[in-house]
Order: C-alpha cells, then structure tokens, then sequence
C-alpha cells in the first residue's frame, strides 16, 4: 500500500508520466481487495486544511503523515497508509491516503494465530503428559510400595516387597523395608514360639488340675465345705485351658500350617458342644438358643469346617458376650439361608464405641471401656480368621451402653455327588 501510494503520489506529480506510473502500478504490485486512493493537495505551510470526511481517521493521522511523511491506521478490518510528498517545483504538495482489505493477509494471520494457539495447547498438553509420565515413573512404585505395606499384617508377614528396576534411592527404600520386616517377622515369630511353648507346658497341668478337681469333687459328700471350692478350681481351670486352647490356635492360624481334618458337619450340632463347654467353664452363663427358623431340609444346617476350630470361634463370640455384659444372657439364633447359614450371637453389655469398631478384628486390641475386664484381645480376631478359613465372614453391629449383635455367615455346604461305579454283568 506504500508503494502504491509512492507511485500514485508520483504520477500526480509528473502528469506527463501518469499513464507509465499506474501501468507500473497494475502490473507489478498486489491488488487488494477494496483498494482505493484520496489524493489531498495541501499548500505548503498551510494550517488550514480540509481532510476528507468520508474516511473514518481523525486530524491527528493526516498531521502524524504531513510531519512525519508518513502515518498507518487500522479499523473494522481496513488498512489505512498515508504518505506526504512535498512538490519542490512550488506547487501543492500531495497528500496520498490508500484504503484497502488485506483479505489475504488477514486470512494468514489468522491461520498464524490459530496455529500459535494450536501450537501452544499442544505443548502444554505434551508437557503436561510429559510431566504425568515422569510423575508415574517416579511415583507409582512409591504407591505400590505404600499399598503393600499398607496390606501386610499379622497373619502374612512373610510377604516382601518385590524388587523391580527403579532409581537407587527406591531400591535402597525397599530393601530397607523388606529388612524390617524381615527383623519384625523374626520378632513375631519368636513372639509366637514363646506363647506356643508356654501354652504347651500349661496345657497338661491344667488338665491335670481339671481333673483331680473333678475326682475330688465327686468322691465328698453333698453340701461338703469343700464342694464349692473344688467347683471354682474346675470352672476356672476349664477358662484357662480355653485361653491356653486360644492362644494355641492363634498362633496356629497365624502361622503356615493350617491343613486339619476337615469334614461336612450340622451348625446345630456345633453349637450345642459349644453350649457343653460352656457350661463346664461356669453353669451360671445362661445361653438361649432359637432354632424357630430351623429348615425342614436338614442339608442346609450342613457346613463344610474343622468342627474343632469353628467350636472355639463360636465359643470365644459367646463368652465376649457374657463378659462384657456381667453374665447376663446372651441370645443365639441361627438363621438358615439359600446358600448360607447365619449365626447371631446377641447381649446387652457395654458395647462397643463406634469410633473404635473398626480396629476390633486388630489382635490384642481392646476397646477403651474394657477395663474392668479380663481378656487379651485375641478371641474375635481369631474368630474372623477362622471364618475366613472357612470362606465365611464375620459382622458387628455394636451400640455403647445397648450391646452387641455378632453375625457368623458360613456357606451351606455342597452336597457330594457320589461317584457312579461300573457294575459287571
């Protein structure tokens, strides 16, 4: 637009070459589209000028070109160039303003702008890839190492950390984990080996005890002032050897070795050794057993269990109940369903606070309101992993000061399907 306004400027200058100027003009530069060309003829050193009206500029653009030479303006799309010749024969200087839609201009500039914005979202969308990448990397074996040893606990500490390529730093973090583990295994398991060794060696003195005491107790005579005595050295030698019986199992549990006979049995019939040995421990615990909803197909009360192991979970449910609710009774219901049978174990002791409720599975852990009573922590997370073992499972439904509601689901065991034996003619 410059140079069209230089050679327009120059054609009204010299009119003789006008015709060779424009031709120039035509055939060599760009046409734009709308072009258009106002000539002003200013008297030098004049103030008073008359700027055209139809052009959309204000005086200050056509006084930046006379003194300047030159000016540049765009609006609403339109390029605006004006350029100030002077006339040196003594006649009117030229005032040359182009218009004219850089269509193709715009066109380029707003690819240019859309492939800057493109541009730009792309890096940041590769850079942020990028850094989720490198953040992966870098960060997802801490999580992996967080979620599993997170998921370690009592009953599999034997698992490790598996190694995997990674930077030093976090090769160093996981053999320094796996060593202390290795260090709190050998210290759990030298735990275990001293409660198996010294319920080993109580074991057959507190049978021995149980017994003498129960020989004694039936050769006096009734009413004799050593009768009731020998009742309390019986019953609580029986809760010991439920204890020492306890802690033995757990530790067995915990441990590696859990392959015990296993056999189809009836739930009904397990509670009702359970209610025999309870009632050795103390005849005062009263137990009331509801078998209303008792099915008239007997192979739904059938489950698949070591009935030695799923005696002692129920029992340690039951005595919890008369513990923590000062021998009251304790309600058991068993409840036979399509493909499972459920027991439901209820009193109205203490409770449990419900912001503790989740941490009771936790061995050794004992709610903050069992003070005055006597326990370990260890009867209901061994109950849970003997169900467990069974592909059951355990549920609480515990208010402070109402109660507790022990629920022990085991699946109903499947009938076995004899085998078809060939037959000689």
């Amino acid at each position: 637009m410059e140079n069209s306004a230089t050679i327009v400027a120059s054609a009204v200058l010299q009119q003789e070459k006008a015709d060779d100027f424009y031709a120039i003009r035509n055939n060599i530069l760009q046409h734009l589209e709308d072009e258009e060309e106002y000539i002003l003829r200013i008297k030098p050193g004049s103030k008073d000028i008359d700027f055209p009206t139809s052009l959309p500029l204000d005086e200050s653009f056509y006084r930046q070109a006379i003194t300047n030479g030159r000016a540049r303006h765009y609006e609403d799309g339109i390029y605006y160039v004006a350029l100030y010749t002077n006339n040196n024969e003594g006649e009117d200087d030229i005032l040359v303003v182009s218009t004219a839609r850089d269509v193709e201009g715009d066109a380029y500039r707003k690819r240019l702008r859309t492939t800057l914005a493109v541009t730009y979202l792309g890096a940041v969308l590769t850079m942020g890839l990028t850094s989720l990448f490198f953040s992966r990397k870098l960060f997802g074996q801490m999580v992996k190492i967080i979620q599993k040893v997170n998921s370690i606990n009592v009953f599999n500490l034997n698992d490790r950390l598996e190694k995997e390529p990674s930077l030093e730093e976090i090769s160093k973090l996981q053999d320094t984990l796996n060593e202390m583990l290795n260090r709190i295994e050998a210290a759990f398991k030298a735990q275990q080996d001293y409660v198996s060794n010294t319920s080993h060696s109580l074991r057959t003195p507190l049978t021995i005890i149980a017994g003498e005491a129960e020989l004694a107790l039936r050769s006096i005579e009734k009413g004799h002032k050593a009768e009731y005595s020998l009742q309390m050295i019986m019953q609580e030698a029986e809760k010991l050897k439920h204890t020492v019986n306890t802690l033995l199992e757990l530790v067995k549990v915990i441990g590696s070795g859990r392959k015990d006979t296993w056999k189809v049995t009836r739930l009904d019939e397990v509670l009702n050794s359970v209610t025999h040995t309870i009632s050795k421990m103390d005849e005062s615990f009263k137990m009331r057993i509801d078998y209303s909803d008792l099915p008239d197909n007997d192979s739904l009360l059938c489950v698949s269990a070591n009935e030695h192991l799923l005696d002692l979970a129920l029992s340690n449910i039951i005595l919890n109940g008369f513990k923590y609710s000062g021998n009251k009774e304790v309600k058991v219901k068993l409840i036979p369903e399509k493909d499972t049978i459920r027991v439901e174990v209820t009193d109205f002791g203490i409770g449990i606070p419900e912001e503790e409720q989740q941490l009771i599975f936790t061995p050794y852990f004992r709610a903050s309101n069992t003070e005055g009573f006597e326990g370990f922590g260890i009867g209901l997370p061994l109950a849970l992993e003997i169900m467990r073992m069974h592909n059951g499972d355990i549920r609480v439904n515990s208010r402070e000061g109402k109660g507790t509601t022990v629920q022990v689901i085991l699946p109903v065991a499947k009938p076995q399907q004899p085998e078809m034996q060939g037959q000689e003619v």
